[in-house]
C-alpha cells in the first residue's frame, strides 16, 4: 500500500506539472480570452503553485554524516538514483551522455572503496555535478557562515562583514587567500567537482561563492590579507537560517533615476517589488538589479515583468506577459551577473527579447530550470533533476547551457571596490544615461 500511495503522489505531482504547462500555454490563452476566465485562471494557478509548494515542504535534507542509508546499501541506493536520472532527466540524452559509462565509473568506486556515509554523500555530489546541469543535485545540508564573499577580478573579499564575522576577527575588505591552509585558487579547483552548473563560468563562480561552507566540518581556517599583512582566522560554521528579509528594495539616484534590487524570485517578492516600484515608477530612468538573484518561481518573474514591458509578449517559460495599467514608460536598464540564475534568467530573457531593456553587467549562469522536480532514492535521499525536453525561448534562445550576454559587459573593478563604488551602476549613470 505504501508503494501505491507513493505512486499516487508522484502521479498527482506530474499531473500538476502537465496541467500548469497546458494552462499557461499561448494557445490556451487565445482560446480563453474572457476576463472572467482569466481571473479564474490566475487564481487557479496560484492555488496549484501553493499546492505544489506544500509538497516541497516535505523534503528533508541531511548532513553527509547523517544520510539515511547504511554502507551495505550504498550500491543499491545509488542504482535507484541513477535509474531515475537516466529515465527522467531528458537533458542527459540531449547532451549525448553515455549514462551506462557514467554509472559504472561511480558504482565501481562504491564497490571497491571503503566508504563512510560522508564519503557516499560527497560521491553523490560529484555524480550530479558530472551531469553539468545547474538544476541537478542531491539535497544535503551544508555547514555555512550564511555569507557569500565578494568576487572582484577573480579575487575574493569580505565586504561589509556582519557581526558573526567581526566577532571572529574579520574586517571590511579583507582578501581571502587560503582556506584550511590551501591556497585559494587550488582550494576552489579541488571543490569544483562537487558543484552542479550548466556552464564552466558558473561552476567556478558558484564554487567561489561557497568557500565559506563545508560538507563535513563546522569550523574552517581562513588566511586573509589585510593592509599587506597575512592573518590566520578561524570561522565557526552554523546551520542557522537567514532572516526573512524583503526580496526587493529601492533607492533613488541623482533625483531622477530609480533603482530596484530584486534579490530573489521566491515567496512574496512580487508584493515587495510592487511596493518598491510604486516609489520610482514615475522617474524617467529605472535600473533593475538581478545580479544577486539565484531564482525561485518563474511565474513571479512573469508577474514582475508585467510592470516593466510595454507590449504583450509570450513568457519564455509558458503563458503570456500582459502589461499592467501602470507599466513603466521610461528608459529601463537591467543589471546581470554570473550569479543570475534559474527564474532570474527566464526573467532576463523576457526583458532582453522585449527590445525595451538595456542589459549591463556580466553573462548569466546559463540555466533557466527546465522544470526541475524532486525525487527520493530507495533509502530516502532527496535529489532534484530537470524533467522537461530542452527547448528555446520565443525568439530561439536556448533555455539551458548558454549564458545570456549583456548589451554592455561591465565587471566590478578592484579600484571601484575599495572606493565603495559599484562599477556597473557608475557605467549606467555616466556612460549610458549622461550620454543620452
Amino acid at each position: 500500500w505504501w508503494n501505491d500511495l507513493n505512486n499516487d503522489f508522484k502521479r498527482l505531482n506530474q499531473n500538476y506539472q502537465d496541467y500548469m504547462r497546458d494552462l499557461s500555454s499561448a494557445r490556451a490563452e487565445e482560446l480563453m480570452k474572457s476576463s472572467e476566465f482569466l481571473v479564474y485562471k490566475d487564481k487557479l494557478i496560484e492555488y496549484a503553485i501553493k499546492l505544489n509548494q506544500s509538497e516541497q515542504k516535505q523534503i528533508k535534507s541531511y548532513y553527509v554524516s547523517e544520510i539515511p542509508v547504511e554502507p551495505e546499501y550504498f550500491a543499491e541506493d545509488f542504482k535507484s538514483i541513477h535509474d531515475i536520472v537516466s529515465g527522467k532527466c531528458l537533458l542527459c540524452e540531449h547532451k549525448g551522455y553515455d549514462m551506462d559509462s557514467l554509472y559504472y565509473s561511480f558504482a565501481n568506486r562504491i564497490a571497491n572503496e571503503s566508504m563512510t556515509k560522508a564519503d557516499y554523500g560527497l560521491l553523490l555530489r560529484e555524480y550530479f555535478a558530472a551531469l553539468n546541469i545547474g538544476h541537478a543535485g542531491v539535497m544535503l545540508t551544508l555547514h555555512s557562515a550564511e555569507y557569500y564573499p565578494t568576487i572582484v577580478e577573480n579575487r575574493l573579499f569580505i565586504d561589509k562583514p556582519n557581526d558573526h564575522f567581526t566577532n571572529n576577527g574579520f574586517s571590511d575588505k579583507d582578501e581571502i587567500i587560503a582556506i584550511n591552509n590551501t591556497p585559494i585558487d587550488r582550494y576552489i579547483q579541488s571543490m569544483a567537482k562537487y558543484t552542479s552548473a550548466s556552464t564552466d563560468a558558473y561552476k567556478t563562480h558558484l564554487t567561489q561563492c561557497r568557500i565559506l561552507t563545508s560538507f563535513t566540518d563546522s569550523l574552517i581556517h581562513c588566511d586573509v590579507r589585510r593592509n599587506g599583512d597575512t592573518l590566520k582566522l578561524k570561522l565557526p560554521l552554523t546551520s542557522s537560517i537567514l532572516s526573512n528579509t524583503p526580496k526587493a528594495h529601492y533607492k533613488i539616484l541623482r533625483d531622477s533615476i530609480g533603482y530596484v534590487c530584486i534579490e530573489s524570485m521566491m515567496d512574496n517578492v512580487v508584493e515587495n517589488f510592487k511596493q518598491a516600484y510604486n516609489q520610482v515608477c514615475s522617474l524617467p530612468y529605472l535600473i533593475i538589479d538581478v545580479r544577486g538573484n539565484g531564482g525561485g518561481n518563474s511565474n513571479n518573474g512573469r508577474l514582475i515583468a508585467e510592470y516593466l514591458l510595454k507590449e504583450p509578449q509570450e513568457h519564455c517559460v509558458g503563458g503570456n506577459i500582459t502589461p499592467q495599467p501602470n507599466v513603466y514608460s521610461g528608459k529601463l536598464f537591467l543589471l546581470t551577473s554570473n550569479h543570475t540564475f534559474s527564474a532570474a534568467e527566464s526573467f532576463t530573457i523576457d526583458l532582453k527579447e522585449s527590445g525595451y531593456v538595456t542589459l549591463v553587467g556580466e553573462k548569466t549562469a546559463g540555466d533557466t530550470g527546465c522544470a526541475p522536480k524532486n525525487f527520493t532514492s530507495k533509502y530516502g535521499i532527496w535529489f532534484r533533476i530537470p524533467t522537461r525536453d530542452p527547448h528555446f525561448s520565443p525568439k530561439g534562445f536556448p533555455m539551458e547551457g548558454i549564458s545570456i550576454e549583456p548589451h554592455h559587459e561591465v565587471k566590478q573593478t578592484i579600484e571601484d571596490f575599495f572606493d565603495d563604488k559599484d562599477t556597473a551602476i557608475e557605467y549606467v549613470l555616466n556612460e549610458l544615461i549622461n550620454n543620452q
